[in-house]
């Protein structure tokens, strides 16, 4: 198994040649699935959503996909802390300190993590095991430790990043569920 820094190196070089087509298209095919299951089970869910930066899967169908759902995105915090915040309007974030973006806090009521029942998660990699390789902060795997024991976690990622495993460690969160543009693949 490799190291974390050079596995990551390994995905952002295989993201780097993903075009834009395909990220639009795998994200629309990933909300289908998310809104059409979540659609069979809880009514008016809060889920943890985030904003893509880079080569992610963009959730921004959500909103019309799931017009009863809460959804939350991420505040980065100096010391690797996120707080999630209620986001109607994907037109008010606003640039945060990775320069992603992000809610403001003035404006957006902030739900505490133990109140979220779906965490959908960004990553670098993410392994079959359901082990997540983040981007080295340490951010998710603070706020999920946070969770109730209730809440569902499920890492959003393209095909190209799923593997049978990738490195972590024992205080890394395992995820509950992998969704992909081919559905779940746990």
């Amino acid at each position: 198994m490799h190291n974390k820094p050079s596995f990551r190196q390994k995905i952002r070089t295989a993201l780097s040649s993903v075009g834009e087509t395909e990220i639009a298209a795998a994200s629309s095919s990933i909300c289908h699935h998310f809104s059409k299951n979540l659609q069979s089970t809880k009514n008016n869910p809060t889920i943890a959503v985030y904003s893509a930066h880079g080569p992610e899967i963009r959730l921004i169908a959500l909103h019309s996909s799931l017009p009863g759902a809460l959804l939350l995105y991420p505040l980065c915090h100096p010391g690797g802390i996120l707080s999630f915040h209620e986001v109607e309007n994907i037109k008010e974030l606003t640039p945060g300190m990775l320069g992603i973006l992000e809610p403001d806090p003035a404006k957006h009521a902030e739900v505490p993590i133990s109140d979220i029942d779906i965490f959908l998660c960004p990553g670098l990699a993410f392994g079959r095991d359901c082990t997540r390789l983040g981007h080295g902060g340490g951010f998710y795997d603070r706020a999920l430790h946070q969770r109730s024991n209730s809440a569902v976690t499920i890492g959003v990622a393209l095909g190209i990043q799923i593997w049978d495993t990738v490195p972590h460690a024992d205080h890394d969160i395992h995820l509950d569920h992998i969704l992909t543009e081919h559905g779940y693949v746990v």
